[in-house]
């Protein structure tokens, strides 16, 4: 197997005697660009506006945008993927929020803009994206990595790819193994302190901050505390040191629930993040990563096989002759591409493409097929997730099925799901249901594509879901949510004093 890593994804942050950059990097920090100017020397900024409109009645956090440069040089001609920065809000209170540009293409230019934006309920808010189209040399600012991707020959996959909140193995034969990441447990405190969670406007309290110190944590004074569920769950970011926090409220049965004694009862219980850690998975044992899925399985969690029709069975993908590209391996998004130049079908040889994007903050992937040439009428393509036990549900009208246990060490629970394209030219079956797995039938579309996103969400993890109802309901979220992206709208160009 071959293995190609752009260089556009090895890249070289270089920063050249530039007397006239007023753009600092305070790490962590949320930094205004809009007085300042932007590297090369300009005196003017050039700008892009947006509004990006979320119009569900539903909170979106870390929702993906991504702009294509056509899109972006269809507004102004000169737009350059060299220097640029993203801001939301509006001049003197423009806030920079992480931004991301890729190679999607392979022909050594970046194509593609992304970054991640909270939006409340039917919220519209503007983002501006500035850019110096006279800077030569590519300057690249990483702010807070949530996202890898990288091949490891160790772990006989084809590659590995994580966010901050789960880890995915990619195996030759086509299936995804995902991997769940363990909390740290830190320490208890009183549930006095519910209601200044619960009011994230409020400043972090002298009296909270001693609680983390005197467990030999140091908070910069750069804190946000965000609300993951009102009484229940909290995040606290520490944005300089680039640390994030978990606070729960603990329940009777949660202890129980976790496998793990971090819980104290009738308290607020603090653990902290392992971020990034595809590395352990090298270790003999790795106590941080649990395996959520196994990998005896044809599938996995989100993978893909070739179904045969007339046999009614699973053909994994060919082992050789395939090559491997990591097309992004970024600060919010990673994405692993891997082809089979020629896979032979009962005499047909076909080009197939199977790209797979992770964003960070974000709990699953996404996966892209693309099929050049025929595929024989008597195959298609099958997709799946694990049948973890007899709790499962699906909608083939909306495209999706999921299943909801535990994880196959009974440490905790685990739901997983797999959203698809329900429309007629990508579907040509119903959704099956085995011991072992629930899986559904693809064949592309006119073009040869079709695309699905898959994730898996555990109870021992960072972002776990404890009940099946709450699962359910996540899974009819995100099916909506994904169906219905944010409307963006491009704005009419202000002059800049």
């Amino acid at each position: 197997m071959e293995t190609i890593q752009t260089q556009d994804n090895i890249q070289t942050h270089i920063v050249r005697q530039v007397s006239t950059i007023c753009l600092s990097l305070l790490l962590g920090s949320l930094l205004t660009l809009s007085a300042c100017t932007m590297p090369g020397g300009n005196q003017k900024v050039s700008r892009i506006r947006l509004s990006i409109q979320n119009t569900l009645p539903i909170h979106r956090k870390n929702v993906p945008i991504v702009l294509t440069g056509e899109q972006l040089r269809n507004v102004n001609p000169d737009f350059s993927f060299k220097a640029y920065s993203v801001v939301t809000g509006k001049a003197p209170r423009e806030v920079m929020i992480a931004a991301q540009a890729d190679d999607l293409d392979y022909d050594g230019e970046r194509d593609q803009l992304t970054f991640l934006l909270d939006l409340e309920q039917e919220e519209t808010k503007e983002v501006s994206i500035l850019y110096d189209p006279t800077v030569k040399a590519t300057l690249t600012l990483d702010i807070n990595k949530q996202t890898r991707a990288g091949i490891f020959p160790e772990l006989n996959a084809v590659a590995a790819m994580e966010s901050n909140l789960i880890a995915y193995l990619l195996k030759p034969n086509g299936a995804f193994i995902a991997y769940g990441k363990k909390r740290e447990a830190l320490f208890s405190i009183d549930t006095m302190f519910q209601a200044e969670l619960d009011d994230d406007r409020s400043p972090f309290s002298p009296e909270l901050r001693h609680h983390f110190e005197s467990n030999d944590i140091t908070l910069s004074q750069q804190v946000q505390i965000e609300i993951e569920k009102q009484e229940q769950q909290w995040i606290v970011r520490d944005l300089e040191h680039q640390e994030t926090y978990f606070i729960r409220k603990s329940r009777n049965s949660e202890g129980a629930d976790l496998g793990q004694d971090i819980e104290t009862e009738g308290q607020l219980n603090v653990a902290k993040s392992i971020s990034l850690s595809l590395n352990a998975l090298l270790e003999p044992e790795t106590p941080e990563m649990v395996a959520l899925t196994t990998s005896e399985d044809l599938i996995g969690c989100g993978g893909v096989a070739l179904w045969d029709k007339q046999k009614a069975e699973m053909i994994p993908l060919p082992t050789e002759g395939d090559y491997v590209r990591i097309l992004a391996d970024g600060a919010i998004r990673s994405i692993v591409q891997r082809i089979l130049p020629k896979w032979d079908i009962q005499g047909e040889t076909l080009r197939f493409t199977s790209t797979t994007f992770i964003y960070g903050e974000n709990p699953w992937i996404e996966h892209h097929i693309l099929i050049d040439g025929n595929l024989p009428a008597d195959y298609a393509i099958v997709v799946g997730i694990p049948n973890l036990s007899d709790a499962y549900g699906t909608d083939e009208k909306q495209g999706w099925f999921w299943s909801w246990g535990t994880d196959p060490n009974g440490i905790a629970p685990l739901g997983v799901a797999l959203i698809y394209s329900t429309t007629p030219i990508q579907r040509s079956g119903e959704v099956k249901t085995e011991n072992s797995r629930l899986s559904v039938t693809l064949t592309p579309d006119a073009e040869g594509h079709l695309s699905y996103r898959a994730f898996a969400i555990w109870g021992g993890g960072i972002d776990g879901i404890h009940t099946e109802t709450e699962f359910a309901q996540h899974v009819q979220i995100t099916t909506t949510a994904m169906s219905t992206p944010p409307r963006i709208k491009f704005l009419r160009q202000e002059d800049e004093k």
